[in-house]
């Protein structure tokens, strides 16, 4: 009897049954591949450090060593460490048939395979034991983004002249991997890395310690740091890769929690049409566990079924979502596909557990209700919200706006439903417009109308004997090109210096940023204000907290020449070396032999144009210096972080998974809205309505409450998505992000698209009104 009863409710519910299986295998593939990701990429960060060597300090030099070595060999806080020799290049000394291709934000290094300590590891996350002679390996990434293929041959600049190299593939590299890091790295055969021995030195120390603290104020000594960091503020340069993997798993909670709130939509729907069933049931003896039972069976059979067949398909999706993270990462865990097996099994059992508490009513109906056909003889007073003598609107509007004010909880699953994931695409497409937007820009140093950041210009001055006076030589040969181009402006740089700084007896090396050509209070604060004089300084809180300090204490800094106590003015936020860095002024006693590096040259025009006429400017200096590394202020903040491709990416992805769930929910509702009006829909052709009346209405409905849904998400998206972002920015430096608000795009074309799909799946699921006659008028089933 109970299985008739099933193969009965499953053949006459179709639809129903068939759209919430797919839910079900939504739910599944997103959960069991979330689940996954998220703990492939957070233990993958550990385990790719692990297989690649990398130690708990790492430090890398760009003057020779810097005397970093000999403070190792005399340390007591080291208990072991290797050492790699490296040559620096520009990133602008690689070619493709004389063109030069992107490489990276920063520098290159080169390398050979013979005196690597890492583990570098090809395509197939298969250790490189040799190079062969005439190719090279170069970091992953940078194939695909010049649109090149293995095998391309490379042209590099020499201190001699030129060198060929084929591309025998790519590396995955823990260290310089990141495309935060910036540095890439090319890996050559020992004989091949001979022609580069006259470029700039450089080493790379991989260190075992347990004391890092205390190592890092003994290399407060040393110089030529380009960077020095554990190992967790290496892993942190994957955050963008993590922040991937957590918008799987959000989406997939997203996804499970629409499911469920489908699935008791479709159990109480099925309770009140079969209170003839349940009725006659109970009148015959059989108890409310039995009954519940039934359904429970069924919805269990729908979540395993659905569960496999999103296990199946969750491990190809997961990979797809991966791929791009894989590329760069050795991923691996011990737990394999037994993770995706247990995002299954859960939403398996969430389902049947939240499909018998749903099943409650069922205790509630009598074998009376069967004989009242449903009804419970109870009588009631109210009144529709809306008054049809005083109403100026259409027929089919009043009634779809009196259907959705009179009764809010039917509408409240579509609303739930479609709030969740629109508001999820809007925080991506929120966050896509603030990283491809100019918002950030004050987080790597002053606004200004252009950015070079060509190594043709910066590379040479960090290494001269005469840098302050080169690099002022430089700046104002640019004013010079500048005015020979109609465009006279002003050309400043960015540089970072690597200073020891005290507080008390902790003595630490520290970037200190500084532009000797602009002012100290051109810049943005967080708190206090800025330094008025050499012997004032502004610190980020990252450095507040390393140093346990405060606005109006002192910080002193040993500039080579002289050693000054620095009062601390102000706060600010900035992401260059996530967020440890020193603001000084201008006047600030900097030598370029301290330097580190060159962040850009900046430029301001004189006749403040906008940003078209900036646009055009940009084309006249590309082809005047002959290089594309020159950015107005949003093209430089993506040249940095390199995140905006793949936002674009994750937003097409949710809009489009977005829309299927629209579709398949405004679907199983219209079609459950339908069979429970037909009674009404009957009663209103007899009364002489036609069709287009009767569809016009439902459509109506889902408009109103799409309309309402829409607009309640866009309003809420700022405080969600400063809600799960700030976290992230915060881990990179920035505590205080201007997030880019695009009317066009949160207003219009997103909630537009949304609204459009559900307009277009509601008129066609309301053809179905068509087949109801006026005979339908008594039909209880």
């Amino acid at each position: 009897m109970y299985l008739n009863i099933l193969k009965r409710d499953i053949k006459r519910k179709k639809v129903m049954n068939f759209i919430l299986l797919l839910f079900t295998v939504l739910a599944s593939i997103f959960v069991s591949s979330g689940v996954n990701n998220v703990v492939t990429v957070m233990n993958g960060t550990d385990y790719f450090m692990e297989q690649a060597g990398v130690g708990d300090f790492v430090i890398i030099t760009n003057k020779g060593d810097g005397g970093v070595e000999e403070i190792l060999k005399e340390s007591p806080n080291v208990e072991s460490y290797f050492v790699e020799d490296t040559r620096w290049g520009g990133k602008d000394d690689i070619k493709v048939d004389g063109e030069k291709i992107e490489v990276s934000t920063g520098t290159v290094v080169y390398q050979a395979c013979e005196d690597n300590g890492f583990v570098l590891f090809d395509e197939n996350s298969k250790p490189i034991k040799e190079v062969k002679p005439g190719e090279v390996y170069i970091t992953a990434g940078i194939l695909a983004k010049n649109n090149l293929e293995k095998g391309t041959t490379l042209e590099f600049k020499t201190p001699d002249g030129e060198k060929k190299l084929k591309v025998a593939g790519e590396i995955k590299d823990a260290l310089l991997g990141s495309d935060m890091m910036g540095t890439k790295r090319f890996l050559m055969n020992s004989k091949d890395y001979a022609d580069f021995k006259e470029a700039p030195n450089g080493k790379i120390f991989n260190i075992k310690t347990d004391k890092a603290p205390e190592l890092k104020k003994e290399l407060s000594e040393a110089e030529s740091i380009l960077f020095s960091g554990p190992r967790s503020m290496i892993k942190l340069t994957y955050v963008m890769e993590m922040l991937v993997a957590m918008i799987v798993l959000v989406l997939s909670l997203c996804l499970c929690i629409v499911s469920f709130v489908l699935l008791k939509f479709v159990i109480t729907f099925t309770i009140n049409e079969e209170f003839r069933q349940i009725g006659v049931m109970k009148a015959i003896g059989i108890r409310n566990f039995k009954i519940r039972s039934i359904y429970v069976v069924k919805y269990f059979g729908m979540s395993v079924l659905g569960g496999l067949i999103g296990f199946i398909l969750g491990i190809p999706f997961g990979q797809m979502l991966m791929n791009q993270v894989s590329k760069k990462m050795v991923l691996g865990t011990d737990l394999g596909l037994y993770l995706n097996l247990i995002g299954s099994a859960i939403v398996i059992l969430i389902m049947t557990g939240f499909a018998y508490l749903c099943t409650r009513k069922v205790k509630k109906l009598t074998p009376v209700d069967a004989i009242r056909s449903g009804a419970t003889g109870e009588r009631y007073g109210k009144k529709g919200k809306c008054s049809l003598k005083k109403n100026h609107f259409s027929n089919a509007f009043f009634l779809a706006l009196n259907d959705v004010l009179s009764a809010p909880k039917r509408f409240l699953t579509i609303i739930l439903s479609f709030f969740l994931c629109s508001i999820f695409v809007f925080g991506i497409v929120e966050m896509t417009d603030t990283v491809l937007s100019d918002s950030l820009v004050t987080t790597f140093g002053v606004r200004s109308d252009v950015y070079i950041t060509s190594s043709d210009l910066l590379k040479m001055e960090l290494i001269s004997k005469e840098g302050n006076k080169d690099k002022d030589r430089l700046l104002r040969d640019v004013e010079k090109d500048l005015d020979s181009l109609g465009m006279p402006g002003r050309a400043t740089t960015e540089i970072g210096y690597n200073y020891p700084v005290s507080a008390g007896n902790n003595t630490v090396r520290i970037t200190c940023q500084q532009n000797k050509d602009v002012k100290a209070s051109e810049y943005e604060y967080l708190e206090g204000s800025a330094p008025k004089d050499a012997t004032e300084i502004a610190i980020t809180n990252q450095i507040a907290e390393e140093f346990d300090v405060a606005i109006g204490d002192t910080l002193t800094i040993d500039f080579g020449t002289e050693k000054k106590k620095c009062m601390i003015v102000g706060t600010f936020q900035t992401m260059n070396q996530l967020g440890r860095i020193i603001r000084l002024h201008e006047d600030a006693p900097t030598d370029m032999e301290y330097a580190s590096v060159m962040i850009s040259i900046q430029l301001d025009f004189d006749d403040h144009p906008d940003e078209q006429e900036i646009t055009k400017r940009i084309e006249k200096l590309r082809d005047f210096y002959k290089t594309d590394d020159i950015f107005d202020a949003a093209e430089y903040c993506d040249s940095i972080m390199k995140v905006g491709t793949t936002f674009k990416s994750i937003r097409t992805l949710l809009l489009i998974i977005t829309a299927l769930v629209v579709i398949l929910v405004t679907v199983l509702m219209e079609r459950s809205f339908i069979s429970d009006e037909t009674g009404q829909i009957a009663l209103l052709k007899a009364m002489g309505f036609r069709d287009r009346f009767i569809i016009r209405w439902q459509v109506w409905r889902f408009l109103i409450v799409t309309l309402i849904t829409e607009l309640l998400a866009v309003l809420l998206t700022y405080p969600v998505t400063k809600l799960w972002c700030d976290p992230i920015w915060r881990m990179m430096g920035a505590v205080n992000v201007d997030y880019v608000f695009k009317p066009l795009s949160l207003w219009v074309i997103y909630p537009g698209i949304i609204i459009l799909v559900n307009l277009v799946v509601v008129w066609l699921t309301a053809q179905y009104t068509r087949k109801i006659t006026c005979k339908d008028m008594g039909n209880v089933e």
